[in-house]
């Protein structure tokens, strides 16, 4: 069984026992999170889609880890006219386990 739910601007596709990495989320290792956008859910019964979520379905995750993404470099420049900018990002990530998707009853 698995299951396509986005969270933000991304789609992840999931089945349970799955590790992704997702935006930031508030919480320490361990702490349960609820991803209630689920547009298909697929398994023996056949496939439930969406329009545009399927109401009362939701993916459960826990949180593994929280850390930070390899840093890039953003460099503007202007040619002639001595403008060079030159900063680093590192973008905060979070880890989450997959333990349950949930159908609707």
């Amino acid at each position: 069984m698995y299951a396509i739910f986005e969270d933000g601007s991304h789609q992840f596709r999931v089945s349970e026992g799955d590790r992704i990495v997702v935006d930031r989320r508030d919480g320490e290792p361990g702490t349960e999170l609820e991803f209630p956008k689920v547009l298909l859910i697929s398994g023996d019964g056949g496939a439930t889609i969406g329009t545009p979520a399927v109401e009362g379905a939701r993916v459960v995750a826990k949180i593994v880890e929280q850390f930070r993404d390899k840093k890039i470099i953003i460099q503007k420049f202007r040619r002639r006219k001595n403008y060079r900018r030159r900063r680093g990002h590192r973008q905060p990530l979070t880890r989450v386990l997959i333990t349950g998707v949930v159908r609707p009853s």
